[in-house]
């Protein structure tokens, strides 16, 4: 049986087919990194807040701290499930490519990875910063069961600040 067939058979819930249908709307989200992670999370319900999904997936920083002492160099926790910690790589690094036409698949990523090179943190921890945002995308889209919408960040800001 294909996988495509499964999704679309009776043996998967109406609430995981939604939540996958909403979470391929962010741009550069393909159809197995979307299952990895949604398969890997099992339920939403679970995180009530996106630093427990965060720290699900294992991109939250690690401590290292021992009396006085704190480590100033951290790395991400890796405590998650790698599977979706890889499926989510996958994501961000197609978030911030251009498509075959030339346009960027998701400019405010692309230009939040850019920023973060230009203050001069090295590759990995601009894309793992860019899976942190992705995180707070799907732990929003499927908060309010809503489709992604691609918008800058003084506009979101603004649209918020109205209400």
């Amino acid at each position: 049986m294909k996988i495509e067939d499964l999704l679309n058979s009776d043996n998967i819930s109406e609430e995981f087919k939604k939540n996958f249908k909403i979470i391929k709307t962010i741009p550069g989200s393909g159809f197995i990194s979307v299952l990895t992670v949604l398969a890997e999370m099992n339920n939403f319900n679970h995180f009530s807040k996106p630093k427990k999904l965060v720290a699900f997936f294992g991109i939250d920083p690690s401590v290292e701290e021992s009396g006085k002492y704190k480590s100033d160099n951290n790395k991400i926790s890796k405590r998650g499930s790698s599977f979706a910690r890889r499926a989510l790589y996958f994501i961000a690094l197609a978030s911030i490519r251009k498509k075959n036409n030339g346009q960027l698949m998701n400019p405010v990523l692309k230009e939040f990875y850019t920023n973060k090179l230009e203050k001069g943190k090295k590759k990995k921890v601009a894309i793992v910063a860019v899976m942190h945002k992705l995180v707070n995308y799907i732990f929003a889209i499927l908060r309010n069961q809503k489709a992604f919408e691609l918008r800058e960040p003084a506009v979101h800001k603004n649209l918020y600040l109205v209400k």
